[in-house]
């Protein structure tokens, strides 16, 4: 509608009883929708149309203002309430808390449940979190969930579903190898592409890969996979080439290694670092591994080979 066409609308809102009411009620329903105490009339689209569809009195080749003016708004009703409906599937959900990157966020859901997000991972949850324990995952979380035998707690990610009662567990949904991790209670795994259901029991992890769609079942570490919620990070005998995916993550920067280096890159790395800066953990990562590492302007933190001065 343009500036001129909404003035004449504006002045025909003032001359018009009914077409007033009809603007009101969309006004009312707009400003109160969903959550409204407000007794409303609602006008079905069908009555608005039917109303305003009689024949006027108008010059050849032009459109009623008036008739424009109630098309538009009950389409844009119409347009907005559905979208407030998709907006409610669980892409959509209401509330959403992120942890930066380099930063692990911990809060309770409106169960008293405790979720810990790793670093740049999120979740969603809508408002009646509390009559539907229902929560979407994106990264890595680990979870104490609050008992509750009436209303099961599910944890959604792209490639699985995970309910439980009350229980701890650790979810990592940001690699091609994701995993459930159980450290206590009960937790059933649901694949979605496959449909397998999986029951897991304390100290036994899930693993499915997003590619091959091969599902492991098998023993673990629970102090290990979850010692990134304590602020630690463990590498376990691992490759440099494997393990910085993990360090960058954790510290929610970008580690490379310079020329690709073959030689760095499969070589071993091993050590618990605790509470570290970034400044302190790449002192040590040097003291242990024997190589240079470099900051550059590219933002990137660069890995190569030693050479003495």
């Amino acid at each position: 509608m343009s500036i001129a066409e909404r003035s004449v609308f504006e002045i025909e809102l003032s001359l018009d009883d009914d077409l007033l009411a009809v603007f009101e009620n969309f006004q009312t329903i707009w400003m109160n929708y969903p959550n409204s105490e407000v007794p409303i009339r609602t006008i079905s689209f069908e009555e608005i149309i039917t109303k305003y569809n009689k024949p006027e009195k108008i010059k050849s080749g032009k459109i009623s203002i008036k008739k424009k003016a109630v098309y538009f708004m009950a389409f844009l009703m119409v347009f907005c309430l559905g979208f407030y409906f998709i907006g409610m599937t669980p892409s959509g959900y209401t509330n959403h808390k992120i942890a930066l990157k380099g930063q692990r966020l911990t809060f309770k859901l409106p169960d008293s449940s405790t979720v810990i997000l790793n670093s740049g991972s999120e979740v969603k949850y809508s408002s009646d979190f509390s009559t539907q324990r229902a929560i979407w995952l994106q990264g890595e979380a680990f979870f104490k969930v609050t008992k509750n035998t009436n209303s099961p707690f599910i944890v959604h990610t792209n490639g699985f579903d995970v309910k439980v009662l009350g229980t701890e567990f650790n979810v990592s949904s940001n690699a091609i190898d994701q995993t459930v991790s159980l450290a206590k209670g009960k937790v059933n795994v649901l694949l979605k592409e496959s449909k397998d259901e999986i029951n897991l029991l304390p100290n036994e992890e899930l693993v499915w890969n997003s590619k091959t769609k091969l599902v492991i079942k098998r023993n673990f570490d629970v102090n290990k996979v979850s010692a990134w919620k304590d602020n630690i990070l463990i590498l376990d005998d691992e490759k440099f080439e494997d393990a910085l995916p993990k360090i960058n993550q954790f510290y929610g920067v970008n580690f490379i290694i310079k020329d690709a280096d073959a030689a760095i890159a499969n070589q071993h790395i091993k050590g618990a670092f605790k509470n570290l800066t970034i400044d302190e953990f790449i002192t040590s990562l040097e003291f242990i591994s024997g190589v240079s590492i470099t900051k550059t302007i590219q933002n990137n933190i660069e890995i190569s080979k030693y050479h003495e001065n």
